[in-house]
Order: structure tokens, then C-alpha cells, then sequence
């Protein structure tokens, strides 16, 4: 992993993105991070952050839920770096969603629920999209982790990584 300020501006090669966490055990986030590393190594510079417990506010009583908009907004008001993924074990909504896998903005950081996803290989399709989207990327129709999920089913069949398309979009950044 190359060297670089956490606090780095933007350059043409890489964006630093904190990974934080709630209630996520070190094995999955080793593995979210090496995953990352894999998909968008060349240009990411990743790095650990700790543990970030939601904002009572996020949490919907009615609906058993953390809102995904309340939560990415409080991750972008305190995030140290460019970007930053905050993966929650948390079920998350969002307005008009029974749920999400997780919600992004380009170029300011995602959240990413753990709460539906089983085993490793889905987690580390879900961080890799939406990490993708932090970069740009949209919804792919290809053979692509950027494909949309609204199921455990679609997020199982897609790959882990990026389709040529995609991946040649995100080297113009």
C-alpha cells in the first residue's frame, strides 16, 4: 500500500479511504480491506479507522432500522479522509426501500450493512460496489459488481469485481 497523508488532496492516481466500523469483527474488515485492495488498489490508498457507533437519531423504531441518508451525512460531517466506508452490521433503509445493501455518494464515502449479507464473498461484493460508486461508477448491465442488487439472490450471482468498462472508467478519475 502506498504511502500517502490521510488528509492528501485528490490527485490523478489515488483518493484515500478510511475504512470504520460498528460492531464488525476484525476478520471481515481484514478481508473488506484486502478485497479493496484487490479491486481499486492502484488507486485507493486505504486505511483503517475505528469504530464509529451510529447516531441515536438514524435509528427508526417503527421500522427496526438505521435510515441510510442520516447515517451517510453524519459519516461525511466526521470522516478524516478524502473518503471513508463505514460498515455497519446494522439493517439499513432507505425513503421508499424496505432495504438497502448500503448507499454512497461520489467522492464523499458510503455506508455499507452487513445485517442480510451471509459469508464473506457477498460482503466483499457489496463493499466493492459501493466503494465503486464513491468513485463515479454507476450501475452496470454488464458481468460487473456493479450490477444492481435488490436481492440476496441478484448480489450472489454477480462477480466480485469490476467488468472492463468499469474498471476503464474508474483509471480516468
Amino acid at each position: 500500500m502506498k504511502s500517502i497523508s490521510p488528509n492528501a488532496a485528490f490527485n490523478s492516481k489515488h483518493i484515500c479511504l478510511e475504512i470504520i466500523y460498528f460492531q464488525i469483527s476484525n476478520k471481515y474488515i481484514k478481508k473488506i480491506q484486502s478485497s479493496l485492495e484487490k479491486t481499486y488498489g492502484d488507486i485507493l490508498n486505504i486505511i483503517m479507522g475505528g469504530e464509529l457507533e451510529p447516531p441515536k437519531d438514524a435509528y427508526d423504531l417503527q421500522r427496526n432500522q438505521y435510515n441510510a441518508d442520516i447515517l451517510l451525512s453524519y459519516l461525511l460531517k466526521i470522516k478524516k479522509t478524502n473518503t471513508a466506508l463505514w460498515v455497519i452490521k446494522e439493517d439499513i433503509y432507505c425513503r421508499g426501500m424496505n432495504f438497502v445493501f448500503g448507499l454512497a455518494l461520489r467522492l464523499g464515502g458510503a455506508v455499507l450493512s452487513i445485517h442480510r449479507l451471509s459469508g464473506n464473498d457477498l460482503i466483499e461484493k457489496e463493499a466493492n460496489h459501493e466503494v465503486g460508486h464513491i468513485l463515479g461508477l454507476q450501475h452496470c448491465s454488464n458481468y460487473c459488481v456493479m450490477q444492481f442488487s435488490n436481492s440476496l439472490f441478484e448480489a450472489k450471482m454477480k462477480p466480485l469485481y469490476l467488468c472492463e468498462s468499469c474498471r476503464r472508467k474508474i483509471t480516468f478519475l
